[in-house]
């Protein structure tokens, strides 16, 4: 009887075949709200993000779970949540959350967070004393998604002292800040700030398996596209990055996470400034929680990019603008003998702090500057515009000599407008090499700390202000 090894056989590769990774998606866009003023585009978001999932992360439409204005009550958002995402997927799956609506705030009970708010995003039944999802909420639920794969992304506004005095302002249906049609419960209307504190994202500490994208910092304003069709600024920018592969500033075919964060910002201040009215003047500021480890990683494919030398780490990692016109010129030329002697002249056009490291041929990382002798003679790292800076300086005492290992190494050169007390507090001791599998992590940890965003008493978050310049150099025999 024929068909009993037929039947054998389609059991057996049942059994031995491979468990693939599965997609669970939950989109949720809210436009017409209840109690709050109705907004433009968030329904065209989820739109957009359904067919950007389908397109370039192959999510298929079954996998695809949308909750759009009636549906998307607290209950409904919490519900699909628990039961799509949390029990409808297993170890192993990629799962994705994304939010497009208004933001609001709530005071803090449980003391997480500095400033005394929890961020929040509302559902569509949402008043002025209810309805609301915290950010604390939201971070539970992606604890219970341990093993799997998560991408959070928020384009809602947070919180701060912009959203308070919006209350008592004409509704605008392009900015994502609740105006309620009952008045708001009594609360203290002025956030404080502690000066040089970093704030916190969406998401209150970067988890292992989480990617949390928010459209801006904690009190800046999300706004809806008006250049375009209506849609969120932040989705569009998101989307196009990553799509379009806009955001490979490297030009090596591939997107990393740190890339996408660094068009999305670029490119959200850009709309910002072609539409000062509807940025009433404030920064556009989006916001990546994430560990560092994890910004190397391909956002077009989510797979971690396995990067062949430490040379491809860093301008993978550090990919950046150069706004300050920072200049590496090495002397005498790029090229150098075993035993030439070499130096360093740095120009730039903005005040700053230097931060200079070398990669050699074989990968490992030494920082070059600041270092014991230029802080002997008053250099703590800080650099005037325009004044040239060369390394090693003749009182060093000492030169850099060329020697062994022949090859290529890279120069990396940094200028951060900003005080950098938290970053060189772990930064490698100057002229102490680290190995080349290390290399990466302080790479990886250098530019998160660089991502983060400071407090302004003008109440506009912005990013740390920092140039990149690199230069390569060889050795030969």
């Amino acid at each position: 009887m024929t068909w009993i090894p037929k039947i054998l056989a389609a059991l057996l590769l049942i059994i031995i075949a491979p468990c693939y990774a599965q997609n669970r998606a939950l989109l949720v866009g809210i436009d017409e709200y209840q109690y709050a003023g109705v907004l433009k585009g968030s329904k065209q978001d989820v739109e957009d993000m359904r067919q950007f999932i389908q397109s370039v992360w192959h999510y298929e439409p079954h996998q695809i779970r949308t909750l759009t204005d009636a549906q998307a009550t607290r209950q409904g958002i919490l519900t699909a949540f628990e039961d799509w995402l949390i029990k409808g997927s297993r170890p192993g799956d990629n799962v994705l959350f994304h939010f497009s609506g208004h933001g609001y705030y709530l005071p803090d009970i449980n003391g997480d967070e500095s400033d005394g708010y929890d961020e929040t995003i509302c559902p569509v039944e949402t008043s002025s004393r209810s309805g609301m999802i915290k950010d604390d909420e939201i971070e539970a639920l992606l604890k219970r998604l341990t093993g799997r794969q998560v991408t959070i992304i928020i384009d809602a506004c947070h919180s701060g002292t912009v959203t308070r005095s919006l209350a008592r302002r004409p509704f605008n249906p392009t900015v994502k800040v609740p105006v309620f049609s009952t008045p708001p419960s009594p609360q203290r209307l002025t956030r404080g700030f502690t000066k040089g504190l970093v704030q916190k994202g969406f998401i209150a500490t970067p988890l292992q398996n989480v990617i949390a994208y928010s459209a801006v910092a904690p009190n800046q304003q999300a706004l809806v596209d008006i250049e375009k069709p209506y849609r969120g600024v932040f989705t569009r920018l998101f989307i196009e990055a990553i799509q379009e592969k806009r955001a490979d500033s490297n030009f090596d075919g591939k997107v990393s996470h740190a890339e996408v964060l660094e068009y999305t910002r670029r490119e959200s201040q850009a709309y910002c400034d072609r539409q000062p009215q509807q940025c009433q003047l404030k920064k556009l500021t989006p916001q990546l929680e994430i560990k560092p480890d994890m910004l190397a990683v391909d956002a077009r494919t989510g797979i971690a990019r396995r990067m062949e030398n430490t040379v491809e780490q860093a301008t993978s990692v550090l990919a950046h603008d150069n706004k300050a016109h920072l200049q590496i010129q090495i002397l005498p030329q790029n090229r150098f003998h075993i035993g030439d002697a070499m130096q360093i002249r740095i120009n730039s056009d903005h005040h700053g702090y230097l931060l200079l490291f070398e990669i050699n041929s074989a990968g490992k990382l030494t920082r070059l500057f600041p270092n014991q002798y230029s802080k002997q003679h008053g250099k703590q790292g800080y650099i005037r515009a325009r004044q040239s800076l060369t390394i090693p300086a003749p009182f060093y005492g000492f030169e850099f000599i060329a020697e062994e290992p022949l090859g290529k190494g890279l120069l990396i050169a940094l200028l951060v407008e900003d005080q950098i007390s938290t970053i060189q507090a772990w930064l490698p001791t100057a002229f102490e090499q680290v190995k080349a599998r290390e290399a990466q992590a302080v790479l990886q940890q250098l530019r998160y700390q660089l991502n983060q965003t400071l407090p302004q008493y003008d109440a506009a978050n912005r990013p740390v202000q920092w140039s990149l310049a690199i230069a390569n150099y060889q050795i030969v025999r």
